[in-house]
């Protein structure tokens, strides 16, 4: 099990302690700007998890140290996918959604709509749904539109990560949370939550949970 903020950044430093410096440098720079430990919390016990655009498989890693029986990290950037860390229970595919099969206790994306044009939102939610078990619960963290000081550091934030080739995807695509509550409703899912996570944290993170009937 994570042990706290600080046993949980030193999980993620042995981790990646292998990898080079700009790796480890972004991956930490990841853990604590973004609210990974307020996302474990509303993970099923146990749960096989899918997570998509995984990015170097920080949250793979965490969940399970938290007990997850399995992730498995999708990730269409193969710098980040192919040379990510190995753990028995976390299995790397470089690639998107579409090339995972089977269902999952719970679907994990984080900061990967705000990067894609929102005409191919729908599809990507379809993809979690369709991978999710019956009950399956989706965990989608984004960034709150309405809180406009911070939306407008993580706008910042994002244009920097571009110029340094860190990132794919060129939109800067956000909804309110009454339009996502629609458009996850649309998708089939059921028992609606906005989660308000960033609380001490520089942007202005939410997290939207669905559930699967």
């Amino acid at each position: 099990m994570t042990s706290g903020f600080f046993g949980s950044l030193a999980l993620v430093r042995r981790t990646f302690a292998a990898a080079p410096l700009s790796t480890r440098a972004h991956v930490v720079g990841r853990f604590l700007t973004c609210p990974f430990l307020r996302v474990l919390d509303a993970l099923p016990p146990g749960a096989r998890i899918l997570d998509l655009g995984a990015g170097h498989g920080t949250f793979a890693r965490l969940a399970v140290e938290q007990g997850a029986s399995q992730v498995v990290a999708v990730e269409p950037d193969i710098r980040k996918a192919l040379p990510s860390i190995r753990h028995p229970r976390i299995r790397f595919v470089a690639g998107f959604g579409d090339a995972v099969g089977g269902t999952f206790g719970a679907v994990t994306v984080f900061d990967v709509l705000c990067r894609v044009p929102i005409a191919a939102w729908d599809g990507m939610i379809r993809t979690a749904f369709d991978r999710l078990a019956p009950g399956g619960v989706f965990l989608l963290k984004e960034i709150d539109p309405e809180e406009r000081l911070k939306g407008a550091w993580n706008r910042t934030q994002e244009r920097i990560a571009d110029l340094l080739g860190m990132t794919l995807g060129d939109a800067f695509s956000y909804e309110t949370r009454e339009q996502m509550r629609d458009r996850l409703t649309r998708a089939g899912f059921e028992r609606f939550e906005a989660v308000k996570i960033g609380a001490g944290y520089p942007h202005a993170h939410i997290l939207y949970i669905a559930r699967k009937p």
